[in-house]
C-alpha cells in the first residue's frame, strides 16, 4: 500500500514517501511480537504463578502484606562508643546485699574469760581518781610566780623587784650602767637577766622603761611610737628582749644625764644600778639638784654592783646610799665575782 501523492506534490516527494510509508506493517507486526513476548516471560515469573499442586502445595498461595516483628536494640558495647544520655540506674548499680554480720559466725572459736561477780557489802569499791588527783590534773589559770631575785616570792602585789628590792607602783624606770668595767665578770649579762625577771612581774596596768648608760644614755624605742613608755604585756617584753642584745658595754661612766633623763617619765620608782661608785661618784651638789628635780617623788633605789666582800668603811662616802636615802630609796651591794 503506497500513499498517494498530493496533486501539487513535486515528483521527488512521491518517491520517499514510498520509502517511508511501504514498511509500516512491519513496524507494526515487530512491535505486538514483543510486548507478547514480554507479557509471558513476566506470566512465568513465580511471583505471578498459583500454588499449583504437585509443586509447592495444594492450594493457592495468599498475596498480602507481611509486617516484621521490630528486633530488640542491642546494646552499643564498643568502649570508643559513648552517649549523651547515662544509662540508667537500674542498670548502672546493682542492689547491695545487706549482710548483718552479727548473724556471721567466727571464723574461730573465741575463749571468752568468764568472770565471777563477788558480792559486796556496804558503798562498795573507792573510785581510784579520787579528789586529789583531780585537783592535781586540773589547775587554774595562774599567772607566772613572782619570785624575787632572791628566790622568795614578792609579797607585794601591783609591784615588782628587782635584785633584791622590792617596790609598787604604776610607772617603773631601769638605769643601768653599761660602761666597759661591767664587762667583768659577766656584770652587764647579769643585769640584763635580773631586768628581764623584774619585768615578768608588772602586768598590763604598768608602765616601765630602761635607760641604759656610760659616757652618754640610750632609751630603748616603743615600737608604735604613741607613747614614751613600755606596758607589762607579752608583746611589749619582746620588744624590749629583742633590743637587750644590741645591748653592749664600751666607754666611761657619767650618772647625772641618765637619771636626769629618768626623772622627765615621772615614774614612781626608778632602779639605778652601777659599778662605778667609787670611780665616777656624784657630787653632794649633783645629788641635791637631782632631788630637787625629783618633783614627783619617785623613790630612787641603788644597787651597787662590786667585786669582793662589802667594805662598810666606806658607806659615808658611798653617794649611792646617800642619793637613796634622800629620794625615799633603799641602798643594795651584790657581789658579781661570787659565782
Amino acid at each position: 500500500m503506497s500513499t498517494p501523492k498530493p496533486e501539487n506534490a513535486p515528483d521527488w516527494l512521491g518517491t520517499q514517501l514510498a520509502w517511508i510509508t511501504g514498511p509500516s506493517w512491519l513496524l507494526s507486526v515487530v512491535t505486538h511480537g514483543v510486548l507478547a513476548v514480554a507479557i509471558f516471560v513476566l506470566s512465568q515469573l513465580p511471583s505471578c504463578q498459583r500454588d499449583i499442586a504437585g509443586k509447592d502445595g495444594e492450594s493457592f498461595r495468599e498475596v498480602g502484606i507481611y509486617e516484621r516483628p521490630a528486633a530488640p536494640q542491642e546494646v552499643e558495647t564498643d568502649s570508643d562508643a559513648t552517649s549523651d544520655e547515662p544509662p540508667p540506674l537500674a542498670e548502672t548499680f546493682a542492689e547491695p546485699t545487706l549482710v548483718n554480720p552479727l548473724d556471721q559466725p567466727p571464723p574461730v572459736d573465741l575463749q571468752l574469760p568468764t568472770m565471777e561477780a563477788t558480792p559486796l557489802i556496804g558503798a562498795g569499791v573507792e573510785s581510784a581518781l579520787v579528789e586529789s588527783t583531780i585537783s592535781d590534773l586540773v589547775q587554774p589559770l595562774q599567772k607566772p610566780s613572782t619570785l624575787s631575785s632572791q628566790g622568795t616570792a614578792n609579797p607585794t602585789p601591783g609591784g615588782t623587784s628587782f635584785l633584791g628590792i622590792q617596790d609598787t607602783g604604776k610607772r617603773f624606770v631601769y638605769v643601768i650602767d653599761r660602761s666597759f668595767s661591767m664587762d667583768n665578770d659577766n656584770a652587764l649579762a647579769a643585769a640584763k637577766a635580773e631586768l628581764q625577771a623584774s619585768l615578768e612581774r608588772l602586768d598590763q596596768t604598768q608602765q616601765f622603761q630602761i635607760i641604759f648608760y656610760n659616757n652618754d644614755f640610750v632609751v630603748l624605742e616603743t615600737r608604735d611610737g604613741r607613747f614614751d613608755m613600755f606596758w607589762g604585756t607579752d608583746p611589749q617584753r619582746l620588744q624590749v628582749n629583742q633590743q637587750l642584745s644590741a645591748i653592749s658595754s664600751a666607754g666611761g661612766t657619767r650618772h647625772m644625764p641618765a637619771i636626769q633623763k629618768a626623772l622627765q617619765f615621772n615614774p614612781d620608782v626608778v632602779f639605778l644600778l652601777t659599778d662605778g661608785a667609787a670611780e665616777s661618784a656624784l657630787s653632794r651638789g649633783e645629788i641635791d639638784q637631782i632631788r630637787r628635780q625629783n618633783r614627783r617623788g619617785a623613790r630612787i633605789h641603788c644597787i651597787e654592783f662590786g667585786r669582793g666582800a662589802r667594805n662598810e668603811l666606806r658607806d659615808e662616802g658611798n653617794f649611792l646610799i646617800r642619793l637613796a636615802k634622800l629620794n625615799g630609796g633603799k641602798y643594795t651591794y651584790r657581789d658579781v665575782s661570787r659565782k
